[in-house]
Order: structure tokens, then C-alpha cells, then sequence
């Protein structure tokens, strides 16, 4: 259902890269950002739309609402990412963000057969969705490129998290594929090893990083907490 969003990190490239998907250690920038923002992840767990996937009940038609919403914001994220790779020097950044551009790509490729759309043209997304890509894009091209990579960081780990906590799902539940689609932390962990490796020689604002973070986070939120609307 929306794996293929969720950046695809083999085990090629994990050990070309030496990159762990283990738990990133407790004191982590990773940890410090998702622990300031984790009252924004359980309102997203909150939401209607979100306690509607666990029950089941949720409206395919609200369903498929936010999905075209979303493929908007993952047309315009490709670019986004392929900009911010194009600016990085460090290699293992290059190719976190290459990958990023890789999964968007794929999961756009479904669209014309899933959704029957083509590109970003014919979508009329939500203001929050439209907020959040212009925010992307922003990050992406005026940042240096290691905040592209941590931007990314709240869709990978939130979507994840939110799956294990409406695990295990029952069988019968429409949306069970979605949950165990998203019940995979591995890329984020990945993510949040190589940003604490990534420190020990590079400096990155923590302060900016936070800010930055936070904002994704609360366009996460947003994002369900407004799908059902008309």
C-alpha cells in the first residue's frame, strides 16, 4: 500500500555504506528529536483517520483522498531530493538521498495503474499537503543537504512507528496490508546511525535540525489529522 514511499535500503547498500539498522544509540541526535516531538506523534496515533485504519472502518474513499493528496507531495519530493543529492559531498549522504529519489520514483510509477494519475498536474492536494511540499522543497534546496536527510527522518520512523502500535492487525481489517506494509523501522534506524557517524566530523546545527524536524513532524500530523475533511 505505501511501502514503496519508505526508503528501500538493501543489504548492498547497507554494507557498502556500513550502516546498522539497529536501534541508534540512546543519546542519539535521532532520539533527542524524536523524543521532543513524540506528544505530536501520539496526537497523529489519535487521529480519526489513524484510529479508523486500526478499526478498520475507515471510509475507502477517505482512504484513497489522502492517497492522491499524497502522490502530489511525492511527484514534487523526487526533484526535491534529486536536488539536494546533487549538493551533497559526503558519499553516504549522496546516496541515502539517491535512494530517497529511488523510492519516490518507483512509488510514483504506481499511480497511473493504482490511481489512474500521471504527475502532479491534475491533483488538488490538501493546503496542509501543498504546506508540506513547499517546505520540503525549501529544506532541500536552501539547506545544506544533511537536513534533507533529517526532514525525511519523521516520515520514515512516524509511519513506522504509528504501524507498531496498531499491530498486530487483524486479518479481516481492509487496511492490514498498510500496517504491515509500514511496521519497519530498519531505514530510519539507518538513518539516525549514519546522522550520529556523520557528527563525529561534520557539524550539524542541533538547534536547526530540531526546528526543522519538529516542522516535518507537525506536517505529519496535519496531514491525518485534516484528511478527513471535505
Amino acid at each position: 500500500m505505501r511501502n514503496n514511499r519508505a526508503t528501500q535500503l538493501d543489504s548492498a547498500f547497507l554494507t557498502e555504506h556500513k550502516l546498522s539498522t539497529a536501534p541508534p544509540p540512546p543519546d542519539a541526535l535521532f532520539w533527542k528529536m524524536w523524543n521532543a516531538c513524540e506528544g505530536i506523534a501520539n496526537k497523529a496515533l489519535n487521529t480519526q483517520f489513524i484510529q479508523e485504519i486500526k478499526s478498520g472502518t475507515l471510509n475507502p474513499v477517505h482512504y484513497g483522498g489522502f492517497n492522491i493528496s499524497d502522490a502530489y507531495f511525492c511527484f514534487k519530493g523526487a526533484q526535491d531530493y534529486l536536488n539536494a543529492m546533487d549538493r551533497a559531498s559526503n558519499p553516504t549522504l549522496k546516496a541515502f538521498l539517491h535512494k530517497k529519489y529511488n523510492s519516490y520514483q518507483k512509488y510514483n510509477d504506481t499511480f497511473p495503474k493504482t490511481w489512474r494519475i500521471k504527475d502532479a498536474e491534475g491533483i488538488v492536494p490538501s493546503e496542509v499537503c501543498k504546506l508540506y511540499s513547499k517546505f520540503e522543497s525549501m529544506v532541500a534546496s536552501h539547506q545544506e543537504p544533511i537536513y534533507a536527510l533529517i526532514v525525511m527522518i519523521p516520515c520514515e520512523y512516524l509511519w513506522a512507528w504509528l504501524a507498531e502500535q496498531l499491530s498486530p492487525s487483524s486479518s479481516k481489517n481492509l487496511y492490514a496490508p498498510w500496517i504491515t506494509a509500514n511496521n519497519d523501522p530498519s531505514g530510519a534506524y539507518a538513518m539516525g546511525n549514519f546522522l550520529a557517524e556523520y557528527q563525529k566530523e561534520n557539524p550539524i546545527d542541533e538547534k536547526l535540525a530540531m526546528q526543522l524536524y519538529t516542522q516535518a513532524i507537525t506536517y505529519e500530523y496535519q496531514n491525518f489529522n485534516t484528511s478527513l475533511n471535505s
